[in-house]
């Protein structure tokens, strides 16, 4: 068990000297005390302690072994259900994605590129009413220009166009 002075602890670890001093006064990195009342650090499992007991800054803290990679491997997502959650950069950016959409379509609404669907679903009721009275008012106009029609004619014409209006309905009903 190599030890090493608190100094060259700093050094190996890649961190301030103030660090590795904070780090013994808190109990996170553990010393022997040698006959002489000198405090020195375990140099085989100081970094095990150091990484197990500090928590990491990004671009700052201890360098890793030689051999070992300078992030550890990625832990896998806490999962609820079955899905699992995405990290914080992927929330924001799909809800930052998801504020554009409604933008855009909020702004092409006020330019009157688009159009609320029951604003088109009332208006085409509206438009299909209209043109079902004016077909209905037909045999009643053929009456008024044809003086010489009979009511069977007149009858007639209203079937004919009821039965038009009906399977227009019905084959509108079947898509």
């Amino acid at each position: 068990m190599p030890l090493i002075t608190r100094s060259e602890a700093a050094r190996a670890l890649g961190v301030t000297p103030e660090a590795v001093y904070a780090a013994v006064k808190t109990g996170r990195l553990p010393v022997v005390r040698t006959a002489d009342g000198r405090e020195l650090v375990n140099s085989e499992t100081m970094r095990e302690h150091w990484a197990k007991n500090t928590q990491r800054r990004i671009g700052r803290g201890p360098k890793p072994a030689a051999g070992q990679k300078a992030f550890p491997a990625a832990r896998p997502r806490m999962a609820k259900t079955e899905e699992s959650i995405p990290d914080y950069d992927e929330s924001r950016a799909r809800t930052e994605h998801l504020k554009a959409e409604l933008l855009e379509l909020d702004r092409k609404q006020k330019e009157g590129v688009l159009v609320k669907a029951e604003e088109v679903e009332l208006k085409w009721v509206e438009i299909v009413t209209l043109a079902r009275t004016k077909i209905l008012g037909i045999p009643t106009k053929a009456k008024q220009r044809i003086p010489d029609l009979d009511t069977e004619a007149v009858t007639t014409l209203e079937d004919i166009v009821r039965e038009t209006l009906e399977d227009l309905s019905e084959s509108v009903s079947d898509d």
